[in-house]
């Protein structure tokens, strides 16, 4: 048995199919995840949409993202700037809150389509020493 939670949003702009989505700043809508910080919602379904349509965005339970770079199984991971899965990044200069989208169930390289149990949260990753 599946258990998901999907919702219907309105695309602003073109969506990938299995892509992270993150809400739009202004409008009711959402994008293509574009950082690590952005608001993560959900991952896009398969179909994707097309500007000013639906698309369906799986925002909790298991579904499929396209890799962004090397994932290692059970690794949580975040957007990069094409809504692809990306690890999180390592301490820098300055502290940051990242925004997490879930954990990957498989490992994988950039361009692999892995499965990922959504859960949206986020992760204070400290200034480097």
């Amino acid at each position: 048995m599946s258990c998901e939670l999907i919702k219907g949003f309105v695309a602003d702009a073109a969506i990938r199919g299995n892509r992270i989505v993150a809400f739009h700043a202004t409008k009711q809508a959402v994008i293509e995840g574009a950082s690590n910080v952005a608001p993560l919602t959900g991952v896009s379904t398969s179909t994707g949409a097309k500007a000013g349509g639906v698309v369906d965005a799986v925002q909790l339970g298991l579904t499929e993202v396209v890799a962004g770079g090397v994932l290692a199984r059970g690794a949580q991971v975040t957007s990069d700037v094409e809504g692809r899965a990306v690890a999180l990044p390592a301490p820098a200069a300055a502290a940051v809150t990242v925004r997490t989208i879930g954990q990957v169930q498989a490992a994988a390289v950039e361009g692999d389509i892995v499965p990922i149990v959504v859960s949206a949260g986020s992760v204070f990753i400290p200034a480097s020493a």
